[in-house]
């Protein structure tokens, strides 16, 4: 592991202004809604996707700790279904710290699909699909790289916080884990491990007869993470049965919907359009935002094309959702001063550090804001307002 790759988050928020302080804790607990009776406060999480910059989610839960904040509900795509991944574990943040703070990135490439396949920096690879594509016509791979070293570590990062199935995380009264995945091969968006359930009934879809799970509940944390972060072209797809699964930010890169519908399963047509109950407390979407990415592109050629498309796939659907009643719950983190790619597996420290510290201060920034208080929380997402 290279030292270069090192960071210590503690010097970061000894850093003048940027933790919260005691006066301001105060201000933004009394946004929330009462503690129940051993004075716990709790919310639900949503992460969007973004590569190797989900290191600013990190930030922003350090400051979401200083508050005093468990999680319960937790949903993501790719970057953001590792963090909610990490945040269903025993794992404080302490660990998380310590663990991602030491990671050297890179190591996730170590195993490319083919000798063939000839690239420089990572960081390019998605910016400049031509070359990407041509290399996998020639190798006649469908990815750059093999997801297995990423899978191998974490699945072992989980089970040092005791999680391996998504039956472990309902260990903890009111848990919940929900993972985006892509099928290729269907045309289908998938949320782990809800549609799996749907081969344990008598009418399921030839996909869930092939898995033969014993129960969906059983099903692998590590190997969903996994299939939800299998970048296109980048890492090569992963598979449930015969079908190929990729990044589950091709079909909703930001999944806040999640939470605020009762539906369960692709087929599950009985709760379609049903009431949600009230809220016990917030669900916070966590949303990376890089400006220098989504100005106006310039679209000259058949392979800008394709790379605008694949851009308008990942964002579209979720910002055409992210209406005006969201705003109260969207904690945007933006990280242009970053200068980081989603595929910037070459992460030094300073950027690291520079993420962390944009996700801490977007969070406070959201937390100290006029529009937030539990009950323009609530009024935003139809409850109207508090008796």
């Amino acid at each position: 592991m290279s030292n270069t790759s090192k960071w210590y988050p503690q010097e970061i928020l000894q850093e003048p202004g940027v933790r919260i302080s005691p006066t301001e804790k105060q201000t933004i607990l009394s946004k929330f809604p009462l503690p129940d009776e051993n004075g716990q406060i709790y919310a639900d999480g949503v992460f969007e996707g973004g590569g190797v910059r989900g290191v600013a989610f990190l930030g922003a839960l350090r400051c979401c700790s200083d508050l005093g904040i468990r999680w319960r509900k937790l949903a993501g795509t790719s970057a953001g279904a590792i963090t909610a991944a990490m945040l269903a574990t025993d794992l404080s943040i302490d660990d998380l710290e310590n663990i991602l703070g030491q990671l050297d990135y890179s190591t996730f490439l170590t195993q490319k699909s083919s000798p063939l396949i000839i690239n420089g920096d990572p960081a390019d690879d998605l910016q400049s699909p031509a070359w990407t594509l041509f290399f996998l016509t020639v190798s006649r791979q469908m990815g750059e790289y093999s997801s297995l070293p990423f899978r191998q570590w974490l699945e072992t990062t989980l089970a040092q916080g005791h999680l391996h199935t998504f039956a472990d995380v309902k260990k903890v009264e009111g848990s919940e884990l929900k993972v985006v995945i892509s099928n290729l091969s269907r045309g289908q968006m998938l949320v782990l491990p809800d549609d799996l359930k749907l081969h344990e009934s008598p009418d399921s879809g030839p996909l869930f007869k092939q898995l033969r799970l014993g129960s969906a509940e059983e099903f692998s944390v590590a190997e969903a993470v996994r299939l939800s972060m299998s970048i296109p072209l980048f890492f090569e797809p992963g598979k449930l049965g015969n079908d190929l699964i990729v990044d589950g930010g091709i079909l909703s890169n930001f999944p806040l919907w999640i939470y605020d519908t009762q539906s369960v399963g692709i087929n599950d047509k009985q709760s379609v359009g049903s009431t949600p109950a009230i809220p016990r407390w917030f669900t916070f979407g966590f949303r990376l935002v890089d400006t220098g990415i989504e100005q106006q592109v310039n679209i000259n050629s058949p392979v800008s094309i394709l790379g605008a498309m694949f851009r308008t796939m990942m964002k579209a659907r979720d910002r055409y959702h992210q209406r005006e009643m969201d705003k109260g719950r969207v904690i945007n983190i933006d990280v242009t001063q970053a200068e980081v790619t989603t595929t910037d597996f070459n992460l030094d420290a300073d950027r690291k550090a520079k993420l962390y510290r944009l996700g801490y201060l977007s969070t406070k920034r959201f937390f100290l804001s006029d529009n937030f208080s539990w009950e323009k929380h609530l009024k935003a997402r139809g409850f109207g307002e508090l008796s």
